[in-house]
């Protein structure tokens, strides 16, 4: 929180090269995003909220996936809503954690969710973000220019 913002201000960053971050995160593992939110004074907990949102999309292989590769916004946008497409949520409050929920009974495959973007949206996401094996150095090199905070990957 911070009171010198009317509204919030979201930057999304990718760093070009993992990066320790010492004792900022909880374990001692290099990161390669950062996520951003400052606001105003008053939200902390909708802040925390969204955080968290932030956490679930990032462990999700298929996103950071994506994330890693998209070139602007549309492609952090078009895994996020691939993402919205197949994720079970649960409304806070809206449920007894005592009731067995029951799984669901088609879960969506891993090669499914990949296939949601075709090639032509592959190949605008600086390589096949649908089905890469990673690890290509060409892929490497064809990653963009890093993004300076302001730049499209910041919205409010």
């Amino acid at each position: 929180e911070v009171d010198f913002l009317d509204k919030p201000l979201v930057a999304f960053v990718r760093l070009t090269q993992p990066t320790m971050l010492g004792g900022m995160t909880e374990v001692p593992i290099p990161t390669r995003f950062l996520f951003i939110l400052l606001g105003p004074s008053g939200k902390a907990r909708s802040y925390n909220e969204i955080g968290r949102a932030i956490a679930t999309l990032l462990v999700d292989d298929l996103f950071s996936d994506v994330a890693y590769k998209a070139r602007d916004r549309e492609d952090l946008i078009a895994g996020l809503d691939e993402f919205l497409d197949e994720v079970t949520v649960l409304p806070p409050g809206g449920w007894d954690p005592k009731v067995r929920i029951e799984p669901p009974k088609k879960v969506p495959s891993a090669e499914k969710r990949k296939s949601v973007f075709s090639l032509s949206e592959a190949t605008q996401m600086n390589g096949a973000a649908g089905g890469a094996a990673g690890g290509n150095e060409e892929e490497e090199e064809d990653l963009p220019a890093v993004h300076e905070i302001g730049e499209e990957l910041i919205w409010t």
